[in-house]
């Protein structure tokens, strides 16, 4: 009797613990997604989105974690990561994505986009469109998946309160950080001045330090950095966008469901589009606090962006190797 008892005691506890645990058809997918934003980047908002909507849209089902700050490593890390399916998303930033999709360079050409038409051309990237379909299909010959694009203003060149910036003449010699790019830097040798490639977590002491004389940012950047600290001008050429590439392994990706991989394509597509708008709201805001804080947006003439435009046309047979016509010409349809 005693042992009777014992017995469905025994089995009452089994039980009690099978139901506490999680059954194999309710565990969640586990996505982890590395960048190298801060907090405050619209990109890394852009990022939190596709989270959010990729966890609604499967009902719970599917759950990112999340690895901001670079604490995998830079981009160029991460992708190669991604490649080999020891990371399951990522971030890239144009000015590096030419290094693993050489002909992706074309998008770092001064003018390619026009500023006033950003909206054109980054509704090109929404699934379907001609820009995705063409940057997916090389990124799925290097083991990616493009999930979204996500936008970030503009660019200029921003500064230090000891050198005098007003007009295209005045910035040859001046020293300005760079990114990777080879058409970025090829660009500033054109304008007369000395790129210095660096890492951005070098560039506030080197702005202090004198190393360098300004840098290529966006108002929101600037905002966001605090470079109001060290940097009082902006000469507002909008050469140059710096869009961001959050990819997938395309092991992983291909190893989902197909219901899976339909819902992340379109979480990113949903939050692409809020993080498009978001961005948009940050740059307006940043220039009206760069106003506020006395830091001078210095307009181009007429005259000086005529001779911008020139100066860009060169690049186009200095890197014609890497450079494929027909996504130039993509990039051109789409903004008209």
């Amino acid at each position: 009797m005693r042992f009777s008892f014992i017995l469905r005691a025994v089995f009452c506890a089994a039980l009690v613990l099978a139901l506490s645990l999680p059954s194999v058809s309710s565990a969640k997918t586990i996505f982890r997604i590395g960048h190298t934003g801060a907090p405050a980047d619209d990109f890394t908002y852009g990022i939190e989105q596709f989270a959010k909507e990729l966890s609604i849209l499967t009902g719970g089902e599917a759950e990112c974690k999340i690895l901001g700050n670079s604490v995998l490593g830079s981009d160029r890390i991460m992708t190669e990561m991604a490649q080999q399916g020891s990371l399951d998303m990522c971030n890239i930033g144009q000015s590096q994505i030419g290094l693993f999709i050489p002909t992706l360079i074309a998008m770092d050409i001064p003018f390619i986009t026009d500023h006033t038409k950003n909206r054109q051309f980054l509704e090109a990237f929404n699934p379907g469109g001609p820009l995705y379909e063409y940057v997916d299909a090389q990124a799925s010959r290097i083991g990616l998946k493009l999930i979204m694009l996500l936008d970030t203003p503009f660019r200029g060149y921003a500064f230090a309160p000891r050198v005098k910036i007003s007009d295209l003449e005045s910035l040859k010699g001046m020293k300005v950080r760079v990114t990777m790019s080879a058409v970025e830097q090829a660009f500033v040798n054109a304008l007369g001045m000395n790129p210095c490639p660096m890492t951005q977590g070098e560039v506030y002491t080197a702005l202090q330090q004198g190393t360098v004389d300004g840098e290529i940012i966006n108002l929101a950047s600037f905002n966001s950095w605090n470079r109001f600290e060290v940097e009082d001008k902006v000469y507002m050429t909008l050469h140059n966008q710096a869009k961001m590439f959050i990819v997938m392994s395309k092991l992983r990706f291909d190893a989902l469901s197909p219901e899976m991989r339909k819902n992340i394509i379109e979480a990113g597509r949903i939050a692409q589009q809020k993080e498009w708008d978001r961005s948009a709201e940050l740059e307006a805001a940043a220039a009206e606090q760069c106003r506020a804080r006395g830091i001078a947006l210095l307009p181009v003439s007429e005259t000086d962006r005529a001779r911008l435009h020139e100066l860009t046309a060169p690049l186009y047979e200095r890197f014609s190797e890497e450079i494929d016509p027909n996504f130039v010409e993509l990039i051109r349809s789409v903004q008209k």
